[in-house]
């Protein structure tokens, strides 16, 4: 992030822009891979649900069986002369306090945005008079507000008083002007969000049912491997079972 601050500067609103952009496209990228790869899933599902819902049985049968032999074993090694209980070390998670944002600068920038946004929406500067319908909606933004918050999104947050706020004034202490963020700020943030994204994007095209979608040249054919090994485990997994007895 360091070396892309000193290369582009936070004054010049191109930079801004065109890291906009790029971030509009990996979302786009982002969200038609996911498409994709939850249709195909579908697809597999439908195909081959009678199997899938055969090996969760026969899996949890397993792990039933695997357990209740363990605890047998247990309690056979409790009736022996030399057994001692195991003594358990209690390990407690160091919590660091002074942990900080990565950011602080963008945090504090997040929560004054915030803070303001909130004002405009909240269901209290309503009013008891206001229509339930009002109040709802305004319960409903709110509870955006506080995601976008929580996620630490800056972006998504000058959206929201884009399209929200200002789109939408119904009272004179409504801004009707962007409320100034420090450029570069903004930028850093956006720095951070491509690569975030582009880390997702990469995790994505790593994923194999992509990479089936992508390869094969007809992809369906990828469900018929799939069922030819989901009937080889269920059989493995029927014989298992059985020499392990009833429980």
């Amino acid at each position: 992030m360091g070396e892309l601050s000193k290369t582009e500067s936070p004054k010049n609103p191109d930079s801004i822009q065109k890291l906009l952009e790029e971030i509009t496209g990996l979302e786009a990228n982002i969200s038609v891979i996911k498409t994709e790869i939850q249709t195909f899933e579908n697809t597999i599902r439908a195909k081959l649900n009678l199997l899938i819902s055969r090996l969760i049985v026969l899996n949890h049968k397993m792990k039933e069986r695997q357990q209740l032999k363990k605890e047998k074993r247990l309690e056979q090694k409790k009736r022996g002369k030399n057994y001692k209980e195991p003594i358990q070390s209690i390990t407690t998670k160091k919590i660091n306090k002074t942990e900080k944002p990565a950011n602080q600068e963008e945090a504090l920038e997040l929560k004054r945005l915030y803070k303001e946004a909130v004002v405009h929406v909240h269901p209290d500067k309503i009013g008891t008079s206001q229509e339930k319908d009002a109040i709802k909606n305004a319960t409903d933004l709110t509870a955006q507000l506080n995601g976008i918050y929580k996620n630490g999104d800056l972006e998504a947050l000058l959206d929201f008083y884009q399209t929200i706020i200002l789109a939408n004034p119904s009272s004179e202490n409504r801004p009707f002007e962007m409320p100034n963020v420090n450029p570069k700020i903004r930028l850093e943030s956006l720095i951070s969000k491509k690569g975030n994204l582009t880390k997702k994007l990469q995790e994505l095209e790593a994923n194999y049912l992509y990479h089936v979608l992508k390869n094969y040249e007809d992809p369906l054919t990828f469900i018929d491997e799939l069922e030819l090994q989901f009937q080889e485990k269920i059989v493995k997994l029927e014989k298992r079972t059985r020499k392990l007895g009833p429980i």
